[in-house]
């Protein structure tokens, strides 16, 4: 690899490297120190500028790397902080606006509410054993944007957890910006419902609703109808624990959740339907813009989830790129992407979507133009980009799942050509909703779709051995990676000479 030729990539390492550090040794980090460092090394940098020494661009670079290393470590301190003392002072009494649909446990249910400092907080409410039935009524009937005041029995703050059972989950709760966790018994606790103009997340679940009826009055329901709905519209609810369970086993869960792939195939799309590869060069960047514009209004009717709004922010700023260097995917537009993203929230480096999103955005940027090219059929480039994503994901998905899926490239590719044909499908259905017999074809061929999927899931999730155990830590996972890149190297050094 030309490092020349990725200027970015040399400032993304030390960028992500700050961030990591900072993570390690947040208790002794502050920012006006950070923000001081910055300064002095941004007057430093230009004070090489004007100098004439034949060292000049070396030592220009190694300040910059300097600089993106601490700037790395400011934005991940500055978060922490706003997410740290966002924690409520009173530990008896809480109130915040509700932002997503409450969720039912075995024995409580779980609100997460937005305070008024812009910090989230999860609210554990007691279920009443008395009148479980009413219970159940009252928590339906909440709308996000509703207003809850508790009187809290137990308040823990997740960033301070010293028992090992519960850290890890805490410490995931803390880079989704969940300051707190609270309890509070049943009737201890009032809404007030929210009478003024919907807000965008109380839109968003309204609409959800809306789609999820029309599929129900048209026939697509049951399990191949939950399937369908995770798959077009983010209703993810429904589907069953035996459908997750065969789908992860599979290593396909991630068919089921809107995000980076799925995006990917309704860009593909749009740009089939905008006859984008007709257009002349100087006009490609209209027909990016109006993929931009349609992919939003997709994200928002289907549900903006945060996966969903990660991707398309990725994927926004890759077309944004492609326009000025007219370059589908590469590594600078990559790291233009990556960057913009953590600046956007630098706790986004912890979630696992974005960890695979971008395993796997690098992974055909570095070996697809080895496989593929203008005369490589559809079907094959749908085969290489596969292989290439599962093999440059599953060090990932083993160290946070724990486990392997020694099948899961057989079962991508199996599924792959029917993700494709459910999307088409339902862009089609929805299209031809005003038209019965177009319509009803349609219906029948989603709900096979989604069928023979779930079947062919079930039947490579039963095989033995389908799924190892394996627990690499983060060490072994580097090392993986490391690995991985050093072949990948080789590999296009060794088609370079040939």
């Amino acid at each position: 690899m030309k490092w020349e030729l990725y200027p970015l990539i040399r400032l993304i390492i030390p960028f992500t490297l700050g961030m990591i550090g900072a993570n390690l040794f947040v208790s002794h980090m502050d920012l006006v120190v950070l923000f001081i460092l910055c300064c002095a090394v941004l007057a430093f940098s230009f004070f090489f500028i004007k100098t004439s020494d034949i060292y000049r661009d070396s030592k220009f670079g190694v300040i910059a790397m300097c600089l993106f290393f601490l700037i790395g470590m400011t934005l991940h301190t500055e978060k922490y902080r706003h997410i740290e003392q966002g924690t409520p002072q009173d530990t008896t009494f809480c109130q915040g606006v509700l932002t997503e649909a409450p969720i039912e446990k075995a024995r409580s249910w779980a609100l997460t509410l937005e305070q008024e400092n812009g910090v989230h907080l999860l609210l554990y409410i007691g279920k009443d054993k008395v009148a479980p039935q009413h219970d159940s009524i009252t928590f339906s009937t909440l709308q996000i944007g509703d207003t809850i005041f508790a009187k809290i029995r137990h308040l823990s703050a997740t960033n301070t957890c010293e028992n090992d059972t519960f850290k890890t989950y805490n410490t995931y709760l803390f880079h989704h910006g969940i300051c707190a966790t609270a309890y509070t018994p049943p009737n201890q606790w009032f809404v007030h419902s929210c009478q003024s103009s919907p807000s965008l997340f109380s839109t968003v679940e309204s609409l959800q609703g809306k789609l999820h009826a029309i599929y129900d009055e048209h026939g697509i329901n049951g399990e191949a109808g939950n399937i369908i709905e995770a798959m077009t519209i983010g209703q993810k609810a429904h589907l069953s624990k035996d459908i997750r369970t065969a789908y992860a086993h599979a290593g396909v869960s991630h068919v089921l959740a809107l995000s980076g792939f799925h995006v990917g195939i309704i860009i593909l799309i749009i740009q089939i339907f905008f006859l984008k590869p007709l257009l002349p060069l100087r006009w490609q960047w209209v027909s990016n813009l109006f993929i931009i514009a349609v992919l939003w209004l997709y994200a928002f009717i289907a549900g903006a989830s945060p996966s969903l709004i990660r991707a398309s922010i990725m994927f926004t700023i890759l077309l944004l790129c492609q326009s000025v260097s007219r370059e589908a995917i590469s590594l600078n537009s990559c790291a233009i992407a990556f960057s913009v993203m953590l600046c956007i929230n630098p706790f986004y480096l912890y979630d696992i979507g974005f960890q695979l999103s971008f395993a796997s955005i690098v992974g055909i940027s570095l070996l697809s133009q080895r496989f593929i090219n203008a005369k490589t059929p559809r079907i094959l480039q749908i085969i290489a980009i596969t292989c290439i994503c599962a093999l440059f994901t599953a060090p990932l998905a083993a160290y946070h799942f724990g486990s392997f899926s020694t099948l899961s490239i057989i079962s991508n590719l199996a599924l792959t050509l029917f993700v494709y044909l459910l999307m088409w499908s339902a862009i089609l259905w929805w299209t031809f909703l005003w038209c019965d017999p177009i319509n009803s074809f349609l219906t029948n061929l989603l709900n096979w779709t989604a069928t023979t999927m779930s079947s062919i899931t079930e039947a490579i999730a039963s095989f033995p051995y389908a799924t190892i155990e394996w627990h690499p830590n983060t060490l072994t996972t580097i090392l993986c990676y490391t690995l991985l890149l050093t072949l990948t190297y080789f590999f296009t050094l060794h088609k370079q000479h040939s």
